[in-house]
């Protein structure tokens, strides 16, 4: 049964695909010599392979890595851009800046992982919509089969790599290495053409000590060469920034009760993760050289990806991932939103957003969206998500000086913790019954639990005070969160129509046309307001 009118127009979610993966708008990334890669690519030979739907088991903390599907080579390329990972009708989606390029980087994870390239719009599509919390990755003796003969940087005793230091500019790589029983480091210069794919076997040791980290001939780095047309085992890594939020997820569950008891919350079925950028990098920072302004206004404000999906998915709960993130999604859908994000610090967001309702709210004719918001710390750091206090480096030698027997107590129990993002001094404290609250006046403890974060719990708490309200249900048929409102034809259209087509039966509801003109109006607005700040 076909519900598509022949010259009925693409809908705004699967126009998003032809359009995010062929993008080459931003010339740092794509002309001249591009910043990063090649790195090892594969496609499918199957355009809907049943494996790549398959659910893997989903949980917080470390896995090992799953051996996942045989795949055919692409040699190594630049990394396409990536639209939204999951179900474009989960109820809960987060935001963050781009997809984290983990393969720039001077290690053993960094040397094995692989992308996948796909000539069809199709495949990338259906790789999008099932990919969850993992990375794809090659075998490390599949790597060490394939270096370039005569590229190898061999031991030459046993020892550890203690520095891997990379130019952000140049394909440029200097490995310091301490040889057991050596007194000095050897230092090992590295450099490659943008054409090559130079990789480090070992990762950076934190102590050179006790047992060696390799042998004397053990390769220790190589220019990595990828066949094209060849079989590969392609394997499966858990990566913590998209496992953070099953944290939420868990402590959801355990706050309802036996209300959610049958419930199989995942990443990619209730959760759904989206980046403001569509193209890779290993940060946003000045340290990576990276024109962040041009690329945002280009990403984000010209073409509007985010925008779109948004509209398009009209999410119940969006959770705003880090500082930058906050800025970025500020610039466009500002004028839309009851919060004001500009010079506070991320986690003085987190409580505002979690203790106070506050919402992205957007009416235009018939359209009407109303997401509660929630800005948090970035996923990438399990520091950011410890039970702590919180305070400025001002505020802790105020607290130092009045209270100076309680900060002795901390130092002495190594409960301060070196001066981090924005020199905030984090104190680890569990909560209110955290054994050293005894040992703390009353007025020094009231001080330190007004600064207090357990961040999953209260994200967590807003989850369940939607769910109360009927913001979020619950569908026992499917052991999943209702879908948010309104029709959705990415996994069943007239280009394509994956095996299992819309579990929800999204495609089934009528469409409306209206998506178009409200990203055009939320852009327009955006770039009003741009230039009124350029202009004053």
């Amino acid at each position: 049964m076909s519900f598509f009118k022949k010259n009925e127009p693409l809908p705004i979610e699967v126009q998003l695909v032809s359009e995010v993966k062929s993008c080459r708008t931003c010339k740092w990334f794509w002309e001249g010599v591009p910043p990063y890669g090649p790195y090892p690519s594969y496609t499918w030979t199957e355009t809907f392979p049943e494996v790549v739907r398959e659910p893997l088991p989903q949980q917080p903390g470390p896995m090992e890595p799953i051996k996942w599907l045989q795949a055919i080579s692409t040699g190594c390329n630049l990394i396409e851009p990536a639209v939204m990972h999951g179900c474009r009708k989960a109820p809960i989606m987060t935001m963050g800046i781009n997809p984290n390029l983990t393969s720039y980087f001077p290690s053993t994870s960094g040397a094995r992982w692989a992308y996948p390239l796909f000539e069809e719009d199709a495949k990338y599509a259906y790789h999008y919509r099932h990919q969850t919390i993992f990375q794809e990755s090659l075998d490390a003796a599949f790597l060490l089969s394939h270096l370039e003969e005569g590229s190898e940087i061999k031991a030459a005793h046993d020892g550890w790599i203690i520095s891997t230091a990379r130019s952000a500019d140049h394909r440029w790589l200097l490995l310091t290495v301490q040889y057991k029983n050596e007194p000095e480091v050897t230092s090992i210069e590295l450099a490659w053409t943008p054409d090559e794919r130079y990789v480090v076997l070992f990762d950076k040791s934190r102590k050179p000590e006790g047992e060696p980290d390799f042998k004397r001939g053990d390769i220790i780095a190589g220019i990595f060469k990828l066949p094209e047309e060849i079989k590969v085992d392609i394997y499966e890594n858990c990566t913590p920034y998209y496992q953070r939020f099953i944290n939420v997820l868990d402590r959801f569950k355990e706050m309802c009760g036996d209300q959610l008891a049958d419930a199989e919350l995942t990443i990619g079925e209730d959760v759904a993760q989206h980046d403001l950028i569509a193209c890779a990098s290993p940060g946003w920072s000045s340290r990576y050289d990276i024109p962040t302004e041009r690329i945002t206004h280009n990403c984000v404000k010209t073409h509007g990806y985010a925008v779109s999906q948004v509209i398009q998915s009209q999410p119940e709960l969006l959770i705003i991932v880090g500082r930058s993130s906050v800025e970025m999604f500020g610039e466009v859908f500002g004028p839309y939103m009851d919060l004001e994000w500009r010079n506070k610090d991320i986690f003085q967001l987190l409580k505002e957003t979690t203790q106070r309702e506050k919402y992205l709210e957007i009416n235009y004719h018939k359209y009407s969206l109303k997401t509660r918001i929630i800005a948090c710390p970035h996923f990438s750091y399990w520091q950011n998500f410890v039970p702590h206090s919180r305070l400025s480096a001002e505020a802790w030698k105020v607290f130092q000086k009045e209270f100076s027997s309680d900060a002795e107590v901390l130092e002495a129990e190594d409960r301060v913790q070196p001066p981090g993002y924005n020199d905030f001094i984090a104190i680890r404290i569990q909560g209110e019954d955290d054994e050293i609250k005894d040992k703390i006046s009353v007025q020094g403890w009231n001080i330190i639990m007004a600064y207090h974060f357990i961040p999953f719990d209260m994200m967590a708490k807003v989850l369940t005070d939607m769910f109360s309200k009927g913001q979020l249900t619950y569908d026992d048929s499917t052991h999943h969160l209702n879908r948010t409102k309104g029709a959705c034809r990415y996994c069943s259209n007239k280009l394509w129509q994956f095996p299992e087509r819309c579990p929800y039966h999204k495609e089934t509801e009528h469409y409306p046309k209206i998506f178009e003109k409200v990203a055009k109006k939320v852009l327009d607005t955006a770039l009003k307001e741009e230039l009124k700040d350029n202009n004053q």
